[in-house]
């Protein structure tokens, strides 16, 4: 009972786990989802924890369902325990002969397109014990979930802004994409003053990163028509003739045919890694995940 003493048992990370859900959620009926459990179920896991804890943890509305105050302290703490418990059964199944757990992994958008697909098939076969759930977003995004041990690892650029441990992985080229036919694109490369001369069309990263990283080395101030939040996005644009953008060649493999593709000048490239938070083991699994991946990138630089 609230105000009453607590009841006193001992720990499960399980049931803690629900309440992570819930707040990564904002929904009883999404962190039911997402752990397999009926709404009932997370209902009375949640009544079963506010009654060993003393106090209330989740406010119920119509609109969702939110962490009380008292709720929210908790959750870097649930973090650490679930991490821990992660740990262990992973350090027991090495000491096995076995490798089993989870990976939460983040990749941005050409990451998820032209890597993910073989990764998750190759790693699987190593290690079908393993689970991998992926998280597809903008760099900021990867950046705060991994800092937060929302995600265990995640794939970075290494013009990120965070103190996170960076493995480089390769490096991909930066290129100038403008219509068909366009006047530069006669040019044998773009000088990158010119582009201020043309309508600029921003994509999915903005020009926080690496794009924006480009302009600042060259003192170049671009003259911004559009500003999308998908590289994709952007590519259609130019295919319109609405303007040009700078992609990543990771981003254009096989989908360039109906627009120019061209090095810049100077030419840029961004440093792909992977990144974990700092000053933390990272578990077995993930780390034998992030193993795998360095030989993955050695494999492609080898082919290119």
């Amino acid at each position: 009972m609230f105000g009453g003493r607590p009841v006193k048992s001992m720990i499960n990370p399980s049931k803690y786990a629900v309440l992570l859900a819930i707040s990564e959620a904002g929904s009883l009926t999404l962190a039911a989802e997402k752990l397999g459990y009926t709404q009932s179920g997370v209902s009375h896991i949640i009544a079963d924890l506010e009654a060993e804890c003393g106090f209330p943890l989740v406010l119920r509305s119509k609109s969702g369902s939110s962490l009380t105050r008292d709720g929210e302290k908790l959750i870097e703490p649930i973090r650490g325990l679930i991490r821990a418990q992660e740990q262990l059964e992973g350090a027991i199944d090495e000491v096995n002969g076995l490798r089993s757990g989870r990976v939460r992994v983040g990749m941005f958008s050409s990451v998820a397109v032209h890597w993910a697909p073989e990764i998750a098939e190759r790693f699987t076969a190593l290690h079908p014990n393993i689970e991998l759930e992926f998280f597809s977003g903008f760099y900021h995004e990867i950046e705060e979930k991994v800092l937060s041990e929302e995600l265990d690892c995640g794939f970075l650029t290494k013009q990120t802004k965070r103190d996170l441990n960076f493995s480089e992985l390769t490096r991909d080229r930066l290129l100038a994409v403008l219509p068909k036919g366009h006047p530069l694109a006669s040019l044998p490369s773009l000088p990158v003053e010119l582009i201020e001369k043309e309508d600029f069309i921003i994509p999915g990263e903005g020009t926080g990163y690496d794009i924006g990283g480009i302009f600042r080395s060259c003192r170049v101030t671009p003259r911004v028509k559009y500003a999308l939040s998908d590289d994709h996005a952007a590519l259609s644009m130019v295919q319109r003739g609405l303007g040009i953008t700078i992609l990543p060649e990771l981003i254009l493999g096989g989908i360039a045919d109906d627009v120019a593709v061209m090095e810049l000048s100077p030419a840029f490239r961004r440093t792909i890694g992977i990144v974990s938070r700092p000053n933390r083991l990272v578990s077995p699994a993930a780390k034998a995940f992030m193993d795998f991946v360095r030989d993955f990138a050695r494999e492609l630089n080898a082919r290119s």
